[in-house]
């Protein structure tokens, strides 16, 4: 992203400022990417479930290959061996779904995989009932089940909505095919209605209770994730976050800066106007950095009044100038009558690095501003490719000695 393109939009930010304050919280929310719509529950609940709904599908082709077994066994008294074979032929693909619903741990594939096993078994059910002779009725708890056992583990509409088809798919046909007389024709139809009707209630219980755990678990989340203050990221999910976007970045072969933030004399202010006049200072400094930064990019709260930004696609030089200008605005902050200023390291991503190491770049680059005087941003110089990709074994030395090495600038009067 060119120096230009970021400039736009800042100048785009400070046009919407009003608007994107108002909606802060939301877009915080976002930010740390809290699950909210229906497809993160979807996600949630095919892989809570999925061990359940594994489970279910291979006691129901056991009970199958049971059933065809009988049949090859009844087939030596009387019965046709031809009927034992067709009856067999559901077997293979209820198999194929069963492995590929193993394999895929949740997720669209594997519910996918359990429809498909459902219109198998019931294929396999009417072949049953048409080859054999079997009356509709012997097979009629079989129907019924099928509904009840998948209502608590297929909770989407859709899916389970198809089950639910599907079940009544396999004694419509029957009825179709003129098997059932008369009387037992409503029978059926009736004892289908309340299997379905009963699998309808048992799937919106069952629904309702993943829904409670899902908003449960998502504000238990919310409460390890999220600065109570300042209402930002903790530092843990700041590095969650920054691995995610150092892979995106990489993918995309786009650049990655990242700004170590921190309060510059911050304690003078607890010390002088008490704490609770430290923690306005603090929420004022965060609300800042978040109508400084992108929807794109991410800013935490590592501890204390240090804080974390880190913004894709921008190099080192285009953060060092929102740096700049996040610098400015704080500076222009009143709390008490005393001017809050920050001091703020930068340091851009090479190939190969890890992100707790550009943090730690970002850090030193924090420290050297502090000894420049404070209220000033510094740019940490690049390491060399080679050495970022054996980063993992420097440590943090490296990291200090590159940013003391003087290879550095300073954008204290870096233009706006």
């Amino acid at each position: 992203m060119s120096s230009e393109d970021r400039s736009g939009e800042d100048r785009h930010g400070a046009a919407e400022r009003p608007r994107r304050k108002r909606r802060w919280r939301g877009r915080r929310a976002t930010t740390i990417e809290t699950p909210q719509d229906i497809q993160s529950f979807g996600n949630y609940a095919a892989d809570k479930l999925w061990p359940s709904l594994c489970a279910q599908l291979t006691t129901a082709l056991t009970g199958y290959v049971v059933l065809v077994l009988g049949d090859a066994w009844l087939g030596k008294v009387g019965a046709g061996e031809s009927a034992v074979a067709w009856s067999a032929l559901p077997a293979m693909p209820m198999g194929a779904a069963l492995v590929v619903a193993w394999s895929k741990r949740g997720g669209i594939r594997a519910t996918i995989a359990a429809l498909v096993f459902i219109a198998s078994l019931e294929a396999g059910l009417v072949l049953h009932a048409l080859l054999r002779g079997a009356g509709p009725s012997l097979l009629l708890p079989a129907f019924a089940l099928i509904p009840l056992t998948f209502s608590p583990v297929l909770l989407l509409r859709w899916d389970f909505a198809g089950a639910a088809a599907l079940s009544a798919a396999g004694p419509l046909a029957l009825i179709l095919a003129g098997e059932p007389p008369g009387a037992e024709r409503y029978g059926l139809l009736l004892s289908m209605l309340i299997a379905v009707s009963t699998s309808i209630v048992t799937n919106l219980f069952a629904l309702r209770s993943q829904q409670k755990s899902f908003r449960l678990e998502r504000q238990l989340r919310s409460f390890a994730d999220i600065d109570e203050l300042t209402q930002l990221p903790r530092r843990r999910r700041v590095f969650e976050l920054g691995r995610r976007i150092l892979h995106r970045v990489d993918h995309h072969g786009q650049p990655l800066s990242v700004l170590y933030i921190d309060a510059d004399h911050f304690k003078s202010v607890n010390d002088r106007f008490g704490h609770d006049a430290g923690d306005r200072a603090l929420r004022a400094i965060a609300r800042q950095i978040q109508e400084s930064l992108r929807p794109s990019d991410v800013c935490g709260r590592f501890g204390g009044e240090e804080f974390v930004a880190l913004l894709p696609a921008t190099d080192q030089h285009d953060a060092a100038r929102v740096a700049e200008r996040l610098r400015k605005r704080v500076e222009e902050l009143r709390q008490h009558e005393v001017t809050l200023t920050i001091s703020v390291g930068v340091a851009q991503h090479v190939h190969g690095e890890q992100i707790d190491r550009v943090i730690r770049r970002a850090d030193a680059a924090l420290l050297a501003a502090k000894d420049r005087g404070r209220n000033r941003v510094v740019i940490a110089a690049l390491p060399p490719e080679p050495e970022a990709a054996n980063a993992g074994a420097q440590g943090v030395p490296a990291a200090a000695r590159e940013a003391s090495s003087g290879a550095r600038a300073d954008m204290s009067a870096a233009p706006t």
